[in-house]
């Protein structure tokens, strides 16, 4: 097998899923491909539901047994690959103790039986195996294969399997499902409303003038009004969702003023041009610019400039100005793309949910779309159909897949999680009074992570110690300019007057890699998120760096506060980032008696390694378990062929964390988790057996997690460590700790 073969493989199911129209033939030709492919006698698809393992698809075996054969996952090989969570390679599969056979179904003849787990979002929902008359045992490469095959079809055939249940005749519909990257987290019911104006610059036709000078006039009122406009939406924004969602609007104003813009515009209006077409041509220069680079933060700005350009057209023309926007029933907004000004129009209380067939996780309205609490899906692909409006539709933000028409069973399974959310969050803010620690009495600080400030009254609502990581980055990414040291200070100075006195973490800059800054200029990396970027950034801009802790330190004035460095590597380097600190406090003035703990984040092997060396000058330790997982698995986790590897439960990230845990211990210093580990009920339960007992989740997550913590004993939880740390695979945790959940007082939907 080589490496072509696999990626062939994907590409033709990625072909078929995209060309579905019937349930029952689109499973039957993907078992037929992976039968032809593999060299292989059978190919089956097994799906989860109930308490079984149902036959969904089969390439060798006989056709009438699909919907027919159905077994207990805790029975034959198919159900011990279910359990394991893991690949399941066998050469002589009817000597397996765990074979059972399957009579009138064709597998009499049958040698050699490969089975792979179909793992969606960290759960096992069925079964993908292949077969051979002859006993062998299959390849590492052809496991890889299989493996890679299924990381792809896992979340599309769940949709699949979902939306064909009870369907006439099995029909699917194209447009049944879309389904795109989870952009903003939740879900959502309501009628489509499919928003075509794409904001085509080309097509907006030209303001009549009659002279140079009466067009040039034009233009200059229209960009006075059009920066009335965004101030207007930059103050609504800012008043509404937070000041660090308004500052968007704020490089919107940046760009309204930019004087080589206007210049260049001037200039085409004296030599002839109208002004729309001049408007139209210079933000296509800008466009263009935007679109050539390949950092899909800085490509999303194209968005931001299409979004000026319209308005200051729109001011061109006789109707002039925005229209409002105003959902008398709840809606599903389903758009090509949303400028974030469209974003700030649409975000009111009967907006259910937001798909973008072509936009992106880091647009600006999908950061808008996640400050409003407003489930959103980008990248759905294919093209807004109009016809469309009026059907109903739920949206999974969690998932990235919206129904379209969903079936009766679909329906009922979204209501029925309604109403379980619903009681879940009645029961949890009834324990919100409550102390926050374990059935034994064992104390647990919990605290919030934060990106903006309209989290923090949310974080002190759940009733958080404080907030456990708050990333200062975001400041930074949404502006066209370096956000200078008053403005740091302002939205630091804000953040601890809001947390009330209880201490709040600042990570220092953690960007470059996946989050470049837009006024920075990086050089194109083969592998960004090993090269420049956090700690490394700061060290090489080191007044920067100095300005923002400057800024932090100032902030310091109004509470309590921390300061952790992301992405240490070695002493050296918190050596360094520790003296500067030291320096810049001696030019702010702050009183030695102001104690500021310095720590380091824990998400680089290395650091691991050398944890006692860290430990001499580090006053606590955070362990960034997103981080720390992509580089102990050689994962990059934003990559879709091998994304499906990456799992902040595997056992070598588990074994990892309690090296960590281990040696804090040894050394006295204080250890904290914030990555998303810390906001998922089985993860926490699994990292309080690992002996952890300070966790920042974010805001959403902080109410289940303080339930979870006041139902579970410690030293129960302790008692599975030996087998956690023993385990061999992602799932094979999972079960550990969900069985010991389900055994003692914690709420299904804690662990379910």
């Amino acid at each position: 097998m080589t490496e072509n073969k696999e990626l062939v493989l994907l590409e033709d199911i990625s072909a078929i899923i995209a060309g579905s129209h019937e349930v029952e033939k689109t499973l039957d030709r993907i078992t037929e491909l992976i039968t032809s492919r593999m060299g292989v006698d059978v190919c089956t698809i097994y799906a989860h539901e109930g308490d079984e393992l149902i036959l969904k698809a089969t390439r060798g075996l006989r056709p009438e047994a699909v919907g027919q054969v159905s077994m207990s996952i805790e029975e034959g090989l198919t159900g011990a690959t279910f359990r394991s969570g893991s690949p399941l390679n066998v050469q002589d599969a009817d000597e397996h103790p765990e074979f059972k056979f399957f009579p009138g179904i064709g597998e009499d003849a049958l040698g050699s039986y490969l089975g792979i787990p179909l793992i969606h979002r960290g759960k096992t929902i069925g079964v993908l195996s292949v077969q051979t008359k002859i006993h062998r045992t299959f390849s590492p490469d052809e496991v890889r294969m299989m493996v890679a095959a299924a990381g792809q079809l896992s979340g599309i055939i769940e949709a699949v399997i979902h939306t064909s249940d009870k369907q006439p005749g099995g029909a699917l519909r194209r447009d049944s499902f879309l389904r795109g990257t989870p952009a903003s987290g939740g879900c959502g019911r309501g009628q489509l409303l499919v928003m075509t104006d794409e904001m085509d610059l080309d097509a907006l036709g030209e303001c009549p003038c009659e002279s140079m000078e009466e067009a040039l006039e034009h233009f200059e009122d229209a960009l006075v009004k059009a920066e009335e406009e965004v101030k207007a939406i930059h103050d609504h924004v800012s008043s509404a969702l937070g000041k660090e969602e308004g500052a968007i609007f704020h490089a919107h104003l940046m760009m309204l003023r930019d004087e080589h813009l206007r210049e260049k515009t001037r200039t085409l209006i004296k030599n002839g041009a109208g002004p729309v077409a001049a408007v139209v041509r210079v933000a296509h220069e800008y466009i263009d610019a935007f679109l050539a680079i390949e950092d899909p933060y800085l490509r999303e700005r194209a968005s931001d400039v299409r979004d000026i350009a319209h308005r200051i057209v729109s001011h061109l023309r006789p109707e002039g100005g925005d229209s409002e926007t105003n959902f008398d029933a709840p809606v599903i907004v389903v758009a090509v793309d949303l400028t974030p000004s469209q974003a700030s129009q649409i975000i009111q209380p009967n907006l259910k949910g937001v798909v973008l067939l072509k936009g992106g996780v880091n647009s600006h309205t999908s950061i808008l779309c996640r400050s409003a609490g407003i489930p959103a899906i980008a990248g759905a692909g294919g093209e807004a159909d109009e016809t469309l409006t009026g059907s109903e539709g739920i949206i999974d933000g969690n998932t990235g897949i919206l129904y379209i028409d969903p079936s009766p069973h679909i329906v009922e399974e979204y209501s029925r999680l309604e109403d379980d959310l619903r009681e879940l969050d009645e029961e949890l803010r009834a324990h919100l009074d409550e102390e926050v620690k374990t059935l034994d009495n064992e104390p647990v600080k919990l605290q919030g992570n934060a990106a903006l400030l309209s989290d923090v009254p949310r974080i002190v609502e759940f009733g958080a110690a404080g907030i456990g990581l708050y990333r200062t980055e975001f400041p930074f990414l949404i502006r066209t300019d370096l956000p200078d040291e008053d403005t740091q200070y302002e939205i630091y100075s804000r953040a601890v007057k809001g947390m009330g006195g209880l201490p709040t973490t600042f990570r220092t800059l953690d960007i470059g890699g996946d989050k470049p800054l837009p006024y920075m200029p990086i050089t194109h990396e083969e592998n960004p998120q090993l090269g420049w970027r956090s700690i490394r950034i700061s060290f090489s801009m080191e007044e920067l760096f100095r300005v923002q802790v400057r800024a932090l330190l100032r902030a310091s004035e109004h509470g309590p506060i921390r300061i952790m460095f992301p992405m240490v590597t070695d002493p050296g380097e918190l050596k360094k980032a520790r003296q500067i600190v030291l320096e810049e406090r001696g030019t702010t003035g702050i009183p030695d008696s102001r104690e500021i703990p310095i720590g380091a984040m824990m998400e680089v092997p290395s650091a691991v390694v050398l944890i006692d060396q860290l430990a001499k000058h580090a006053d606590f330790f955070s362990i960034g378990s997103n981080d720390l997982a992509q580089y102990v698995l050689a994962v990059d986790r934003g990559n879709a062929i091998i994304g499906h590897l990456y799992d902040t439960m595997h056992p070598a990230v588990m074994r990892t964390i309690n090296t960590v845990a281990e040696a804090s211990k040894a050394s006295g210093t204080q250890l904290g988790i914030c990555g998303e580990l810390s906001g998922k009920p089985l993860g926490v339960a699994a990292l309080i057996a690992l002996g952890l007992r300070d966790f920042s989740a974010t805001p959403s997550a902080l109410m289940k997690i303080r339930r979870l913590l006041q139902c579970v004993d410690s030293k129960e939880l302790a008692a599975l460590k030996p087998a956690i740390l023993s385990a061999g695979s992602p799932e094979e945790v999972r079960n550990i700790v969900r069985e010991a959940l389900k055994k003692g007082e914690v709420p299904e939907m804690l662990w379910r």
